[in-house]
């Protein structure tokens, strides 16, 4: 299995994880164990997501794009509840509504 993607931490490796699942997508995380020695391992030593399924890894990869593109968009997007949520976050994070399309 070849890494599909290095998570700044693993927080952001089980987000990951969980969209990608949402989506039918199978990921393995590895390496989040190492993250309490960071500093002390080589670069690259940290979470990464490993796939379960190469012919997965088109849609996988165009769906981490669009996370990254929203992640780095700094926008949000307003719930029905009135909430504001940072636009990477697929439900709203104080009723749970899924974000509208």
């Amino acid at each position: 299995m070849d890494s599909l993607y290095s998570a700044a931490d693993p927080i952001e490796a089980e987000i990951l994880r969980g969209y990608l699942e949402n989506h039918g997508i199978a990921v393995d995380v590895v390496g989040a164990a190492l993250w309490g020695a960071s500093g002390e391992l080589p670069a690259g030593s940290g979470p990464r997501l490993l796939l379960r399924d190469d012919a997965d890894r088109d849609r996988a990869r165009e769906l981490l794009r669009v996370y990254e593109h929203r992640r780095h968009a700094g926008a949000s997007w307003i719930c029905r509840c009135g909430e504001p949520s940072p636009i990477h976050f697929e439900t709203c994070w104080a009723c749970g509504q899924e974000r509208p399309a």
